[in-house]
């Protein structure tokens, strides 16, 4: 795994009564994912007929892992609902199935990155609210993000449409912010 930063972040004060953004899935984007799939299965096959006991297995380990992408990305290419929805109520990411984000409950939000893969961090208040309504089987991805220095939720907009420099753009100009995170306003002192 090559280096992982994080990179383009805002300073936000509150939500504006602005429209929403939908992201839907994007079919020219999706068929290039399942190309890239379909060569990923055929690379690690090809391995798997090397006579090296361990480079068999690893070739096996890509089949199974890629072959994931040949149930994932039909099912999302038929999808016509949006994927993730910002709007005044929060974000909120249908594939994650954790519900609505809401504005109160995000701490900062920033885009991350590893190698050329760019999503949303979402870093939150009091993660376990949200986090105790992942289904079991991605509870893993949220170990893996906070292990490379990541928030526990991170929402990727691959094979989406508008992708994510549009909705980064969206943040920006909600907050009106101009620094590198976009971090909600502490309360009033009294």
């Amino acid at each position: 795994m090559g280096p992982v930063t994080a990179s383009r972040t805002a300073s936000a004060s509150g939500v504006s009564g602005e429209a929403a953004i939908r992201c839907f899935p994007s079919k020219p984007r999706l068929l290039g994912l399942f190309g890239l799939t379909c060569m990923m299965v055929g690379m690690s096959y090809l391995v798997t007929l090397t006579s090296d006991f361990m480079a068999r297995v690893v070739g096996w380990i890509g089949v199974a892992f890629f072959g994931l992408g040949f149930i994932v990305f039909p099912l999302q290419f038929f999808r016509k609902d949006p994927q993730v929805v910002i709007n005044d109520e929060g974000i909120e990411d249908r594939r994650q199935k954790i519900g609505v984000i809401r504005w109160e409950d995000i701490r900062s939000l920033s885009v991350g990155s590893i190698q050329s893969t760019s999503f949303l961090c979402v870093d939150l208040i009091e993660p376990e609210k949200y986090l105790s309504r992942m289904p079991k089987w991605a509870r893993p991805l949220r170990t893996l993000n906070e292990k490379l220095g990541f928030p526990a939720i991170s929402i990727g907009f691959q094979g989406l449409r508008p992708g994510l420099a549009e909705v980064w753009d969206h943040l920006q100009a909600r907050f009106d912010a101009s620094s590198r995170t976009i971090r909600r306003a502490p309360p009033p002192q009294a």
